[in-house]
């Protein structure tokens, strides 16, 4: 925290948003978007990810300061859209979305470790030794963050610093040796390498942006840290400030990684390296020890985004509690104002996907798509909330800025639906589940306020059943793996 009044202010704000975000995928980013694309396909699926990107954070920005009576972010703009049942998709799917975010974080860790000859028995990150050795550092970190958000969020604006850093390094040094011919003989072709076959096939401009797209998507988990804690936030201007400052630092070392590395290998000879393929491409500017300081800074940075999301995910399923969508019980705070009720519930759902992934060996992509597709849902609800409020003037005394603000949310709506449609029906399926397993807190909430539920809400939550067990059937048959 920045001040002893136990507020976080724009820095610890950014940190948190910037930290959320730049978690371990950064690392991967250059072989993982090769594997499907050129440079020309790469660029033009950053432009529209850095489009639909800041058209969600001018949802969050603008709602954050027009509706400044709404202070729980997302939760709070769900609920705004559709009521209670809303709201609980909204905060429960999210808080429980980033505590399987938490799962990848903590296989990635130890896929890591297991490169290291040492730790070789830690496998993908995946295996029994793996799993068990992880359940308890998350369980570790569930206690530190039990005594208080002060002391976690401290963490973070530390590791945010740190794993900042080497990326920062490895942008610089890309530029002075950034080959331009390198970068464009391949631009505009339409011959890619598939790195698991080692074969080459043909894919057009249109097919490679769309990759770019889906093998984005979890660049857009992040950017709403700040909104779910804006409770705890010194201002809601600083909620605004920090949301677009984050968001252009995070887009800024996104799209520098994987663009300039175009320009240091070839497309087809970056896809073929090894996990973190940065760690491969520094080690070609500078040596080994590059390649060592980019995991060292893996292991930080995953660690450093860990210890905010185990917060961040308890946070965001508290807020439902707070607001009155779920049972007043998951409001709960301990003496150092943690949200220890909530924090139980997502370190749980944390643990089960570890076991999921030692059973099913889901490995880091699978359980942050997963992830991803659960966030998808309230980012959705909080930009139609945006457009309707738009649309109805509601938070503007005039109309200044209302046309084009109501054409960013627009604009987010749009986008948001078709990352839907591109994470598919497996996902939605499993989120089902999820929102399933939530669902007697929001009955419970329901009873507490002595109220019945609506036809609506009767007619949603059949919805989310029916598709819960058409997902568990997958399951269990083997249609659905993770």
């Amino acid at each position: 925290m920045e001040k002893r009044d136990g507020k976080v202010g724009l820095f610890g704000l950014t940190a948190l948003i910037v930290g959320s975000s730049i978690g371990s995928g950064i690392f991967a980013l250059p072989a993982t978007l090769t594997a499907g694309a050129n440079a020309e396909g790469i660029l033009i699926g950053w432009l529209i990810v850095g489009m639909g990107m800041l058209s969600l954070v001018s949802v969050y920005r603008n709602l954050t300061l027009r509706q400044p009576d709404i202070d729980d972010g997302i939760y709070g703009w769900s609920k705004g859209a559709f009521g209670h049942f809303g709201g609980f998709i909204g905060a429960f799917g999210h808080g429980a979305g980033d505590a399987i975010g938490n799962a990848s974080y903590l296989v990635v860790i130890f896929s890591a470790l297991g490169a290291f000859g040492a730790f070789s028995f830690f496998g993908e990150g995946t295996t029994w030794p793996a799993v068990i050795v992880a359940s308890v550092v998350l369980w570790t970190i569930n206690f530190l963050v039990l005594r208080g958000v002060r002391s976690s969020t401290t963490v973070n604006n530390i590791t945010t610093v740190a794993k900042v850093i080497p990326i920062a390094l490895f942008i610089i040094l890309a530029i002075f040796h950034f080959n331009v011919h390198t970068f464009l003989n391949t631009f505009g072709s339409t011959t890619i390498l598939d790195p698991v076959t080692g074969k080459y096939g043909h894919a057009s401009i249109f097919t490679q942006s769309r990759s770019v797209l889906l093998a984005t998507m979890w660049t857009l988990i992040g950017v709403e840290s700040g909104t779910i804690f804006a409770t705890r936030a010194r201002k809601l201007s600083d909620v605004a400030k920090a949301t677009m400052i984050g968001a252009v630092i995070v887009i800024t070392l996104l799209v520098g990684t994987t663009v300039l590395a175009l320009g240091l290998m070839a497309p087809s000879k970056i896809s073929l390296l090894h996990h973190p393929s940065m760690a491969g491409l520094m080690s070609s500017m500078v040596g080994p020890w590059g390649g060592m300081l980019i995991n060292i800074s893996l292991i930080i940075s995953v660690l450093g985004a860990l210890i905010a999301w185990v917060t961040l995910s308890a946070e965001e399923v508290r807020l439902s509690g707070r607001g009155g969508s779920t049972t007043k019980w998951i409001n709960g705070l301990n003496r150092h104002e943690a949200p220890i009720n909530s924090l139980w519930i997502t370190t749980g759902i944390t643990q089960v996907l570890m076991i999921i992934a030692g059973i099913w060996n889901a490995g880091y992509i699978v359980l942050l798509s997963f992830s991803t597709s659960l966030a998808l849902i309230p980012y959705l609800f909080s930009s139609i909330y945006a457009l309707k409020s738009a649309i109805s003037g509601k938070g503007y005394q005039d109309n200044h800025g209302r046309i084009r603000e109501g054409i960013f949310a627009g604009i987010a709506v749009s986008f948001v639906i078709f990352m839907i449609y591109g994470a598919g029906l497996r996902y939605l399926l499993l989120a089902a589940i999820v929102w399933s397993a939530g669902l007697p807190f929001f009955f419970k909430g329901k009873a507490e306020r002595r109220e019945h539920l609506t036809g609506i809400e009767w007619g949603a939550s059949l919805i989310v059943i029916a598709l819960a067990i058409i997902g568990l059937i997958g399951l269990f048959t083997g249609m659905i793996t993770f």
